[in-house]
């Protein structure tokens, strides 16, 4: 429910001019400023050498959030989601290649299952653009896949962190990473002037608050597969 909320307010905030750049750092410092409470859960803080893991784990976060804000920009939030949801089948495809887990048949059963219901609720308008379609479609898949090895690489790598430590050190360097991205995003003059402020403000405070759920739960529990299942 809160990604929904959190899209269709920054697709608000988009079509009142603001710019995907925009929309994406300030997600990741959402992110980042939120993050940081999960600290009280404790950890193991490793050694410098192997603040690579949460880095990469902060590039996918980035690359994850751009590819969706550019389906729903470039396309409609309706076609966008419901390709987004292969995403269930992707994960537990790629998890011998992260993770040594064997899925029972039930596992993938149920990820056709789900993916078979998001097929059947998706209402898309007749009137969106065959040319919005495929652009939605091809950033969701995107999407999906940056998405799957964020989720894969968090139940791999976690585990030694402490998600208490793991979580918000990635979600740090998410944010300084987005810092990249400044040149893009538009000026804070601007975003006013356009009277986007709030959309965007309140979608990316949603963004951040959802991926406390799905994160906090695959870095203390693991089996992204049947998380994503649920999701």
């Amino acid at each position: 429910m809160l990604v929904i909320f959190g899209l269709l307010s920054l697709k608000r905030a988009q079509d009142r001019g603001v710019s995907t750049w925009t929309a994406m750092i300030l997600t990741c410092w959402a992110s980042a400023c939120v993050f940081p409470g999960l600290a009280v859960l404790g950890g193991t803080m490793q050694p410098v050498t192997m603040l690579w893991q949460p880095a990469i784990i902060g590039g996918l976060f980035i690359a994850g959030q751009l590819f969706t804000f550019l389906a729903v920009h470039r396309g409609d939030v309706s076609v966008a989601a419901p390709v987004m949801g292969i995403k269930v089948l992707i994960v537990p495809a790629a998890t011998p290649l992260f993770v040594e887990h064997t899925l029972p048949a039930r596992v993938w059963i149920a990820a056709a299952i789900a993916v078979v219901g998001v097929v059947f609720v998706q209402a898309r308008d007749a009137s969106v653009e065959r040319s919005r379609i495929l652009a939605s479609v091809g950033f969701a898949l995107l999407a999906a896949c940056s998405m799957t090895l964020f989720d894969l690489l968090i139940q791999r790598w976690a585990p030694a962190w402490g998600a208490g430590y793991f979580l918000p050190i990635a979600f740090g360097c998410a944010a300084l990473l987005s810092l990249l991205f400044l040149p893009l995003a538009d000026k804070p003059s601007k975003v006013k002037e356009k009277v986007a402020l709030r959309p965007l403000a309140i979608g990316a405070g949603l963004m951040a608050v959802q991926a406390i759920g799905m994160t906090l739960t695959i870095g203390m529990f693991g089996d992204a597969t049947r998380v994503n299942i649920v999701y």
